[in-house]
Parts: C-alpha cells; sequence; structure tokens
C-alpha cells in the first residue's frame, strides 16, 4: 500500500524587521537551510513543495527545489499570522486531493502554526510544540488512513 509522505519544515533564522513578508535568511539561516535540503533531498524529488509567501521560506526552500528539481508553489494561506484552520485547509486540499500526482508533500512555514499542524496530525487534537528554526518533521501514513505517524525529525546542528 502506497505511503503519504508529509513535511513540516520551519524557515530558517531570518533578520529582524518589516515588512515583515520581506525578511531575508541570514547567513546562519541559508546555512541551515542547506544543510537540512541536502537531507531532504533523497525523500523528495517528486514532491509537492508548497511555501508561505514570505520570502524567508521562499528562501528556505530554495537549496531543496534546486537540488531535487522542484518548482515551489506559493500559497498565501500558509503566510505568517494565518489562521490555523486556513493552513489545514491547504493541507488537506494537497494530500486528500482526489486527483493528487505526488505522494510526497513539502509544506514550509512558520511558527506557531508548523507546530499546531504537526499536534493536530500525530495527536488528534489541538495544540502546540515548538518547531525548531530550520528543523522539519517527516511524518507519514498509509493510503486511505488518516493516522499520521512521525518518522523522523530533521535537526540543522544534526544533519551534514
Amino acid at each position: 500500500m502506497e505511503s503519504i509522505d508529509l513535511f513540516i519544515w520551519r524557515h530558517a533564522e531570518a533578520e529582524e524587521g518589516i515588512p515583515d513578508l520581506e525578511r531575508h535568511l541570514t547567513g546562519k539561516g541559508r546555512r541551515d537551510a542547506a544543510r537540512v535540503a541536502s537531507a531532504l533531498v533523497p525523500y523528495s524529488r517528486d514532491a509537492l513543495l508548497i511555501v508561505s509567501p514570505a520570502a524567508r521560506t521562499r528562501e528556505t526552500a530554495a537549496p531543496l527545489a534546486e537540488a531535487a528539481g522542484l518548482e515551489p508553489s506559493i500559497d498565501t494561506r500558509l503566510a505568517p499570522g494565518a489562521s490555523f484552520a486556513q493552513v489545514l485547509r491547504s493541507v488537506h486540499e494537497a494530500v486528500d486531493a482526489k486527483d493528487r500526482t505526488a505522494s510526497t508533500f513539502v509544506f514550509v512555514g512558520h511558527q506557531p502554526w508548523v507546530g499546531q499542524l504537526a499536534h493536530q496530525l500525530l495527536v488528534g487534537s489541538s495544540g502546540d510544540w515548538r518547531f525548531r528554526k530550520a528543523a522539519a518533521w517527516w511524518l507519514s501514513r498509509r493510503q486511505g488512513e488518516t493516522e499520521w505517524s512521525l518518522r523522523t525529525v530533521f535537526d540543522p546542528d544534526l544533519v551534514r
């Protein structure tokens, strides 16, 4: 039975400032994003890569997009300050689409929704987990099932 893989990836460290959507990654953020991206490449070559419209999420996803040959799709429902309902709707529309061609999805976004999404999918209730900047959580479920499991966490300090 085919599995569905979902990567929830928090953007890497970004510069302070406003406007918020235009904040870019710091040097550390670029290095961390590149390390995590290199660890994700073997698992995401045919993935659907969905990012927030913020510059920092697009820059976090860029090394993965380049290495895996993916074209990022910007989803405004994933923007900073988005309601969790919007985020959940975006994820369900992608993962549960009847005509979907991908079985791997990478969502790149922001706290608090990355932690809320992981909690909702893994525990089945509202809650909030803290995601480290640049960390990606790999969740998986079997096709046709609703229960997700955590495969692993890609921490920028533990991947090379």
